[in-house]
């Protein structure tokens, strides 16, 4: 029979003292497929919060983030090649197959997109952008905490200053008021999805204590409080949308704040933005896709968002310094021109009139 053994631990184990690893340390002892784009994100979002804009510190932290992620990407560039030369090798033997038939290939055996196109006429203003109208960073994770919408500093082509007066200009289009007084700014009950910070926190602390109730108050008379949230917290598999199915979620870089949310048509858990986030959640979406339409915005939000219309959209597009700047101009005909115009048009309807007679 084997002689089990005991470890021996020796004085200087003992007496050696346990460290927490630095987040170098425990970027570099990260297994390399546990770190996602999501992950990124929060890595990153620690250095901006923890340091100063021209902290060495946080330099160098991002430095070495950025060589982590540099290795994502060059494997996550030659996973997209191999998967692209099987798609091309798949297809090359799908297509001589096909050719072996005597008769016509049944539509049933073509394979499917990845997406299904969209069926019927555009609407008026409506921008065909194709498969740019869905990206995955944008889809929250089924569980866990979901990432607030990053503070908008520059990007898109928008330097410091342009974001500052653009957020303003954005702002006071949307409330009429001065941008200086935002933070007094009600939401009227004509625009339901606009909510305020403090109205978000409001409703999640409902929706935590709906099932528990406090200290003070018991189920019952919690509830009798907020008469108004029966139909919110009702769990609905059916018809699901804006007045049903709320709860909350981690959020991210909050040790114990939580986010108020509600299921989308697809089951899918979407949080609501805040108004004094609301500028920098479209930013987020519109500088992504390169300024594009309010289609394309209005589909990434979906996919994020619980309370974005496209009314809200429409106005960050009409403030948009570089969208206002694309926008078609009418050229008006020099002076110059139109002189030299002038004679010729002139002669050709002196000749038009000789003919008629």
């Amino acid at each position: 029979m084997e002689e089990l053994t005991t470890p021996v631990t020796t004085m200087e184990e003992l007496t050696t003292p346990v460290t927490a690893p630095s987040p170098e340390e425990e970027i570099e002892s990260t297994p390399r497929q546990s770190l996602t784009a999501a992950d990124h994100t929060v890595i990153i979002s620690r250095a901006l919060s923890l340091h100063p804009p021209g902290s060495p510190t946080r330099d160098t932290l991002l430095l070495q983030y950025l060589r982590s992620i540099a290795i994502d990407l060059e494997a996550a560039e030659e996973d997209a090649a191999r998967a692209q030369k099987r798609v091309e090798d798949t297809r090359a033997i799908f297509d001589k197959t096909a050719e072996l038939l005597s008769g016509k290939l049944d539509v049933s055996l073509m394979p499917k997109g990845e997406k299904l196109r969209k069926r019927g006429r555009k609407r008026k203003g409506e921008e065909d952008e194709g498969d740019g109208d869905y990206d995955e960073r944008f889809v929250p994770p089924p569980e866990g905490p979901l990432f607030p919408p990053m503070i908008a500093t520059s990007g898109g082509g928008m330097t410091e200053l342009d974001v500052q007066e653009h957020r303003r200009a954005f702002y006071e289009k949307l409330t009429e008021m001065p941008y200086e007084n935002l933070h007094e700014y009600v939401p009227p009950v004509t625009m339901p999805n606009l909510r305020t910070r403090a109205q978000l926190d409001e409703y999640a602390y409902v929706a935590k204590h709906w099932e528990t109730g406090t200290e003070t108050e018991d189920v019952k008379a919690f509830r009798r409080q907020y008469k108004t949230f029966y139909t919110k917290m009702k769990v609905s598999t059916e018809n699901v949308g804006r007045r049903t199915g709320h709860h909350l979620r981690p959020l991210a870089g909050s040790i114990d704040r939580e986010v108020f949310c509600r299921y989308g048509k697809n089951g899918e858990s979407l949080m609501y933005v805040a108004l004094e986030d609301l500028y920098d959640a479209i930013f987020e979406i519109h500088t992504l896709k390169g300024h594009r339409g309010w289609q394309s915005c209005k589909k990434l939000a979906n996919l994020k968002y619980a309370n974005l219309p496209q009314d809200h959209i429409r106005i960050f597009l009409e403030t948009c310094p570089l969208c206002l700047g694309r926008k078609k101009v009418k050229v008006e005909t020099p002076a110059s021109v139109a002189e030299e115009i002038e004679p010729v048009v002139e002669e050709v309807a002196l000749n038009e009139e000789v003919a008629t007679v």
